[in-house]
């Protein structure tokens, strides 16, 4: 059996995959040519993962959105806007100030947030996959918790 394929496309095809153990194969409408799954997330997409986190973290902490806005200088309208409406592009200076809070990088969650064009495309997978995982309870279930430290462990590398 011989594969027509280049070996950019095999190049590519790996790092969409990331580590992986067991592969199906190409599907039959797999283009060579098709463009990084990443490209298609959006601000959108992002924001919802950026909410998801704000909240996730604010929880875990057990403190309610007044409190995070009062230790980040910022309104708490603006803590429940980020955690509930996808569409809030938040004020970077906010952004900055959670980020602090969070103790994770500040570019990291501008990107997340939105607010600045993408330069990690792996980062924007890790905040769909991460949206994906958690559901808004009143306490962090244990897959919660662990999606919400894998998160932090990728905006943090």
């Amino acid at each position: 059996m011989k594969l027509e394929y280049p070996k950019e496309w095999f190049e590519r095809s790996a790092e969409i995959e990331g580590i992986a153990e067991v592969g199906a194969g190409v599907p039959p409408t797999h283009s060579a040519t098709e463009p990084h799954t990443t490209e298609r997330i959006t601000a959108f997409d992002t924001r919802i993962a950026f909410g998801q986190f704000v909240s996730l973290w604010r929880r875990n902490n057990g403190w309610n959105p007044e409190k995070l806005a009062n230790e980040a200088g910022i309104d708490t309208e603006e803590v429940l806007e980020i955690e509930r409406d996808p569409h809030c592009e938040p004020e970077a200076d906010a952004v900055y100030k959670l980020a602090s809070i969070f103790g994770v990088p500040s570019g990291k969650m501008m990107e997340l947030a939105g607010l600045t064009k993408s330069h990690t495309p792996h980062l924007r997978e890790e905040a769909i996959r991460f949206a994906a995982s958690s559901e808004p309870l009143a306490e962090l279930s244990d897959v919660e918790r662990q999606a919400l430290e894998a998160f932090v462990g990728a905006l943090t590398n």
